[in-house]
């Protein structure tokens, strides 16, 4: 399925042009749905007391039906209420489309943050007090007259991480979330990358400073303040309680409520690796299912999937049939193959796992004798700036199409003459003309090369970030490094090609990393007692 066009002047309407709305081939059956039958009434800049006395700006956008009840969906954020209602196509435009969702019978509750544009107090950055303020929200928007009692949520980013926050909470009234582009980690996820600086959080500070900052309106800026001289300056490079109590991960057992993730498979430098780990997570007696398909069209402003959304709220928010759970609980787009299929779990049961050894410049099962590779990294230069040098390995071509799907670990046995190294890991599809198309990419500092044996799996070690251990200079050392899950159909003469480097091309610059600063000769060990990665094949 090749990816539509779309109007990007037709997104915020009752019938979006946003793609993909469903995780199939074609329109699913819906035996029910919410019909378009209501105009929207809005009520601008209302102000709700918190416990402690702060207030927070909010809007109800709600069908115009007097003495009628109806779910609520509310979207969470310090983007900007304002901003939510545009067509501006900037990165923080991402509640959902009001004029969507209030047609077919739901409020959407847009609220400003603790400390962020209208609201009082100071900003929590997802923290106690924030988590706090969510609940109490969630609470009152279900006692509401113009309420049914049943809350959800929607939104993506901070909107949907805020959702997995709040159903461990356990508020009365949240009935179910769909938690699209969540990351559930924000240490391994976004800001340290493999225990590496990701530039991804100035980027993202950037933007919260020109919406909050030079907007006027916030009152107090300690909040602001707090937080970015702590993100900024890198005094956390380790994971600990800041980042652990803003994570969903460390409490996803509590998430006892319907939830839907998803995700797209090129978002792999921030939000993919969540859709996966909140999956896992949350309890199997949770319902839960999970989409994972191709980059959304335009990304923002987000109206991608709100049809999928309306099956899914309007079952549990309005108790219709809407045949949400006909068919398989995960969805999977194939790229390489342009399809969806339905799976039951993750990974998937029938992966046929195998060692590709990293072997001379080949990827290959059956490994020579033993060699080693070496290549010097020089920080600062412009050949660093592209990601070089790097060593490249691949597979023969592909006889017939091939998939891989699932996660890859690459377990790299290798030397430096320096007391610590930074690794990149790129696995890309490279195509009989030598083109190449990146698909997902692994990060490790060598000093964080720690792994917690009972959260690790055979495919995912689990790196604990709590110290930085001194590699001994000249010493051969085996890393796991974990590479996000990715998937991919291989065309006949494709080939799967591994590269790795010392530094993060700047291809785009959000998602570059800071490097450690020395010259360093890396010395990669390869054969049949060298390195080798962990690849997922899938039988067809």
């Amino acid at each position: 399925m090749p990816q539509m066009k779309v109007n990007p002047d037709s997104i915020r309407t009752v019938n979006p042009s946003s793609w993909p709305q469903y995780p199939h081939d074609a329109t699913p059956s819906t035996p029910e749905q919410s019909d378009v039958r209501y105009s929207i009434f809005p009520e601008y800049a209302k102000r709700l007391r918190m416990r402690d006395g702060v207030e927070l700006a909010y809007d109800v956008m709600r069908p115009f039906a007097p003495g009628e009840k109806f779910p609520a969906l509310l979207s969470w954020s310090p983007y900007t209420r304002q901003l939510q209602y545009t067509l501006v196509p900037n990165g923080q435009n991402e509640a959902g489309l009001t004029e969507f969702w209030v047609p077919r019978g739901y409020a959407q509750v847009i609220v400003d943050v603790r400390g962020s544009n209208d609201s009082g107090g100071a900003w929590d950055h997802w923290g106690p007090q924030e988590q706090a303020d969510l609940k109490e929200t969630i609470e009152f928007i279900a006692q509401q007259p113009w309420c049914n009692g049943r809350v959800g949520m929607v939104g993506v980013s901070y909107f949907a991480m805020s959702q997995l926050l709040a159903a461990e909470h356990q508020p009365e009234g949240l009935a179910a979330i769909f938690p699209y582009d969540a990351m559930t980690d924000i240490y391994r996820d976004a800001y340290y990358h493999g225990g590496i600086y990701s530039h991804w959080r100035r980027f993202w500070f950037q933007s919260l400073m020109f919406l909050n900052h030079t907007g006027g309106r916030v009152q107090d800026l300690s909040g602001f303040r707090h937080h970015f001289d702590r993100l900024l300056s890198d005094a956390d490079p380790f994971d600990g309680p800041y980042y652990r109590e803003r994570s969903s991960w460390p409490n996803l057992n509590k998430v006892e409520i319907p939830a839907y993730f998803g995700c797209d498979w090129d978002f792999f430098n921030l939000h993919l690796r969540g859709a996966f780990s909140g999956w896992e997570g949350i309890p199997s007696s949770t319902p839960k299912k999970m989409l994972i398909g191709p980059t959304p069209a335009p990304r923002r402003p987000f109206g991608a999937y709100h049809f999928e959304a309306l099956r899914w709220y309007d079952h549990y928010l309005k108790d219709m049939d809407t045949g949400i759970w006909d068919g398989s609980p995960i969805s999977l787009y194939l790229p390489g193959e342009g399809l969806w299929r339905g799976e039951s779990e993750w990974p998937l049961a029938r992966t046929d796992w195998r060692e590709l050894y990293l072997d001379g410049e080949a990827l290959a099962e059956n490994p020579g004798r033993s060699g080693e590779r070496s290549y010097t990294f020089v920080p600062g230069t412009a050949e660093a700036r592209r990601g070089e040098p790097k060593l490249v390995w691949r597979t023969e071509p592909m006889s017939r199409p091939t998939e891989v799907t699932g996660p890859m670990v690459l377990k790299l046995i290798a030397a430096t003459d320096q007391t610590d190294a930074d690794w990149f890991v790129f696995v890309k599809d490279e195509a009989p003309n030598g083109t190449a198309r990146l698909l997902t990419r692994g990060t490790l500092r060598a000093s964080h090369r720690t792994v917690d044996p009972e959260r690790s799996k055979p495919w995912q070690p689990w790196h604990t970030h709590d110290q930085s251990v001194p590699v001994t200079p000249g010493e051969a050392v085996e890393y796991g490094i974990e590479i996000v899950s990715t998937c991919n159909v291989f065309g006949e003469g494709h080939r799967l090609r591994l590269e790795l480097s010392s530094s993060d091309p700047a291809t785009d610059l959000i998602y570059v990393h800071d490097n450690l600063p020395h010259v360093a000769t890396h010395t990669v060990l390869t054969g049949a007692s060298g390195s080798r990665l962990l690849t997922p094949f899938i039988p067809r």
